[in-house]
C-alpha cells in the first residue's frame, strides 16, 4: 500500500518524517470529524433533529423562527465560536502525546545511579564474583567501597539467588557494626553494590600479620561482632559465614560485618541450607540439620579460639575431614593452653561458644547469655555502641591493609570463567534474572548519618 509522507516541525526531530498509509489517514480524518462535530454540538439546541453530514440540523417550526434563529446565530462573535481541530493538528497532537509517553518510559527505565558517576581509584579486594574497588562519588566526593560482580561469574557459579538475596537483605539492614549498602545498580556485564568503605582491611589480613591478638584486642573485636550479629538476629537474619575475611576494620579499629552473600532470613525448615566456610561452619549446618541464630555464635567462638591460639579448633584439607573431626570429639581450650596474660574467663567464653550441640552453646537461649558472661562483666556496651571507646588495635593509616598478591591470583582465576560464560549475557532470559536489582533508597542526609557511625 502506498504511503503518504508528512513533515511536521513539532515531531520528534525538526526534520523527522511521519509515514502514514491512506487507510491510516482515512481513520485519522474520521476521528477529526467526530471531535469537531462534538465541539459544534455543544453550541446547538439539543432538541431532536435529523442528521445532515454528521451535524445536527436545527428544527424550524416557522419562517419567523428560522429568521430569529439566523439572527441569533449571526450575533455570536468569531472569538466565541469553537475552534475546530484540523486534520494536521490532530496528527501533530497524537505524535506529541506518543513522544511524551515514550519519554516517560525512558525516564522510568533509566537508572538513577550509574557507573560513570564514580571515580574508580584502586582495587582493595577480590570477592567470589569480582573486584572490590575504592571509589569516589563524583557528586559529593564521598568515598565508598564498590563490589563489582561479573554476571558471567554469577551464572557460571549458579549463584543468581545468592547475589539477589544479599542485595535484598542488605536493603533491610542499617547498623554501625555492619557494612551498610547505599546503592545497587547494573549494566549488561556486571552488578554493582556501593557500600561503606573500611580502610582498615579485613581481620584475615591482620591475623596473618599478627599471628595472635591480645585478650583485650580479642574481647573488643568479639564485642563489635556480637553487636552486629545481635542486630541481624533481631531482624530475623542469619549471617552464616562469619570468618576473618568477612570482618573489616574502620580507621579507628572498630569491626564491621560484611559479605551477606549466603545470609538468610530464618525459616523453620532450613536443613538444606548448607552453605558456609568449613572450619567456621556450625556442626548442625554441616550435618544438614535445621539451625538457628546459634550457628553465628559458633563461628564467633571459632574466631575467638583462632585469635587466642593462632589456629582453628577443627582443621582439615577438605570439608569431609573437618566434619569427621567435629563428629569425633568436642574441642576445648585446656587450662594449660591458655596463653600468658589471658584470663580463665576468656577461655570459658570461647569454649561455651564452640559447643557442638546447639542447646549447650552460649547464646542458644538468647543474646543476653553473651552479654551476661563473666568475661564481659562491667563491659561498657553503651559506649561501644556509640563508638566512644578507644580500640586496643588501630590499623596502620599509611598502609593499604590488604594483600595485593592474593588479589592478583584470584583475579586470574575469575577472568578465565568470565571469558567462558560471557557469551550467555546476550540472552534476554539471562539478563531478566537480575531484574529489580537496582536500589537508591538513601538520601544524602542518610549518607551523612551513616558516615558518622
Amino acid at each position: 500500500m502506498k504511503s503518504l509522507n508528512y513533515r511536521f516541525p513539532h515531531s520528534r526531530q525538526d526534520s523527522g518524517q511521519m509515514n502514514l498509509t491512506r487507510s491510516q489517514l482515512g481513520q485519522a480524518q474520521q476521528v477529526t470529524n467526530v471531535l469537531n462535530n462534538r465541539q459544534n454540538d455543544q453550541n446547538i439546541d439539543r432538541s431532536p433533529a435529523p442528521m445532515v453530514h454528521g451535524l445536527h440540523k436545527l428544527a424550524v417550526p416557522s419562517s419567523q423562527q428560522s429568521s430569529a434563529n439566523h439572527s441569533k446565530k449571526s450575533s455570536i462573535s468569531k472569538q466565541q465560536q469553537p475552534k475546530q481541530i484540523s486534520f494536521l493538528n490532530y496528527l501533530i497532537l497524537k505524535d506529541q502525546s506518543q513522544i511524551a509517553q515514550d519519554e516517560e518510559k525512558e525516564n522510568i527505565n533509566e537508572p538513577v545511579v550509574q557507573k560513570n558517576m564514580f571515580n574508580f581509584q584502586f582495587v582493595i579486594g577480590i570477592g567470589g564474583f569480582g573486584k572490590v574497588w575504592k571509589v569516589e562519588y563524583k557528586k559529593n566526593g564521598q568515598i565508598y567501597a564498590m563490589k563489582e560482580m561479573s554476571k558471567a561469574l554469577i551464572i557460571a557459579k549458579k549463584s543468581v539467588n545468592s547475589v539477589m538475596n544479599e542485595r535484598n537483605i542488605l536493603s533491610n539492614l542499617k547498623h554501625p557494626f555492619l557494612v551498610n549498602i547505599y546503592y545497587a545498580f547494573q549494566d549488561r556485564e556486571n552488578l554493582f553494590l556501593v557500600l561503606d568503605y573500611m580502610q582498615g582491611g579485613d581481620l584475615r589480613y591482620h591475623i596473618g600479620k599478627m599471628r595472635r591478638f591480645t585478650e583485650d584486642q580479642t574481647r573488643f573485636f568479639m564485642a563489635c561482632i556480637f553487636l552486629g550479629l545481635e542486630y541481624m538476629h533481631s531482624k530475623n537474619s542469619l549471617h552464616r559465614d562469619i570468618k576473618p575475611e568477612n570482618l573489616v576494620l574502620d580507621k579507628h579499629g572498630y569491626v564491621r560485618i560484611t559479605d551477606l552473600g549466603i545470609a538468610r532470613n530464618l525459616r523453620p525448615e532450613n536443613s538444606q541450607d548448607t552453605s558456609g566456610t568449613p572450619g567456621y561452619m556450625a556442626p548442625e549446618v554441616m550435618c544438614r540439620q535445621n539451625h538457628s541464630f546459634a550457628v553465628d555464635y559458633f563461628a564467633l567462638g571459632v574466631i575467638g579460639y583462632e585469635f587466642m591460639l593462632g589456629k582453628r579448633p577443627y582443621t582439615g584439607r577438605s570439608r569431609k575431614e573437618i566434619r569427621d573431626q567435629i563428629l569425633a570429639k568436642q574441642v576445648q581450650i585446656k587450662r594449660s593452653e591458655i596463653p600468658d596474660n589471658w584470663s580463665l574467663e576468656s577461655a570459658d567464653f570461647i569454649n561455651r561458644l564452640i559447643q557442638r550441640k546447639p542447646a549447650n552453646r552460649l547464646g542458644f537461649n538468647g543474646p543476653h547469655e553473651l552479654r551476661q558472661h563473666s568475661w564481659f562483666k562491667n563491659f561498657p556496651w553503651s559506649k561501644l555502641m556509640n563508638k566512644e571507646l578507644k580500640s586496643p588495635y588501630i590499623p596502620n593509616q599509611n598502609e593499604d591493609n590488604f594483600d595485593a598478591r592474593q588479589i592478583s591470583m584470584e583475579d586470574e582465576e575469575n577472568n578465565e570463567l568470565i571469558q567462558q560464560h560471557s557469551i550467555m549475557l546476550r540472552r534476554n532470559s539471562i539478563q531478566s534474572q537480575f531484574s529489580g536489582y537496582e536500589m537508591d533508597n538513601f538520601s544524602e542526609k542518610q549518607n551523612t548519618l551513616f558516615n558518622n557511625f
